[in-house]
């Protein structure tokens, strides 16, 4: 497989941008272990009801086209692996930026987008979120989507995130406001599509203590304050 070089870009302090930052043999590892968390029975993507005429059905268990999964990252599997994923990143991330700090990836938000909707403007600001400057690290695998983002006094910025891109924000920037304008629906690489077809997945690290023991409190809820642009 060819792969693109990562490309790093400092949009802000405390704001990175990691342009390819996975190879495609880890886009394909992270799919796979997306879609197995998400078929989970116990504590997956899907939950089970019944349709109007009483015929049992599987939904996406946050909203009609969003389905999450938010966990300790100790209680995932290869929990090792995917926390060095995330230290591995923020490492890179600060030799390019000396204003992010460091984090301890304590939880793991896995998200599905099945639809074109996104995420409306908030601000990580919850207890699951982490009450610290500590970086948020997101990963996009398969459709690519539009980031919108707000820097203090600033006009609102979009940025397009494809499959194998990150996105870190901590440090001053750490309370970005921020939404996932839409996502762009059959944009996922042709190489993921065995295992998953048009659906963005998105791997979000945090650092936050305080909400450990609590998970269940934020199992169907999304994070964040919600606020007017």
């Amino acid at each position: 497989m060819t792969q693109t070089e990562p490309c790093v870009n400092v949009i802000a302090p405390g704001l990175i941008f990691i342009k390819h930052a996975l190879s495609k043999e880890l886009q394909l590892w992270l799919s796979k272990y997306a879609v197995d968390a998400g078929n989970r029975p116990d504590n997956g993507f899907w939950v089970e009801t019944s349709d109007p005429e009483g015929k049992a059905i599987k939904v996406l268990n946050s909203d009609i086209g969003r389905g999450r999964i938010y966990d300790d990252i100790s209680k995932f599997p290869d929990s090792g692996e995917v926390e060095g994923l995330c230290q591995n990143l923020v490492s890179t991330a600060r030799k390019h930026d000396s204003h992010l700090p460091k984090m301890n990836p304590t939880h793991l938000l896995l998200l599905y987008y099945a639809t074109h909707e996104g995420m409306e403007w908030h601000v990580d600001n919850d207890i699951n979120d982490g009450k610290n400057d500590h970086p948020i690290v997101s990963i996009t695998i398969g459709n690519a989507c539009d980031f919108g983002y707000k820097l203090i006094g600033k006009e609102a910025q979009t940025l397009r995130l494809e499959s194998g891109d990150v996105l870190i924000w901590g440090g001053v920037n750490r309370m970005l406001l921020h939404c996932v304008e839409k996502v762009y629906q059959n944009t996922c690489p042709d190489f993921l599509q065995s295992i998953f077809e048009n659906a963005r997945l998105n791997f979000t690290y945090r650092d936050a203590p305080d909400a450990r023991g609590r998970e269940h409190q934020f199992k169907y809820n999304f994070s964040g304050f919600n606020v007017e642009k």
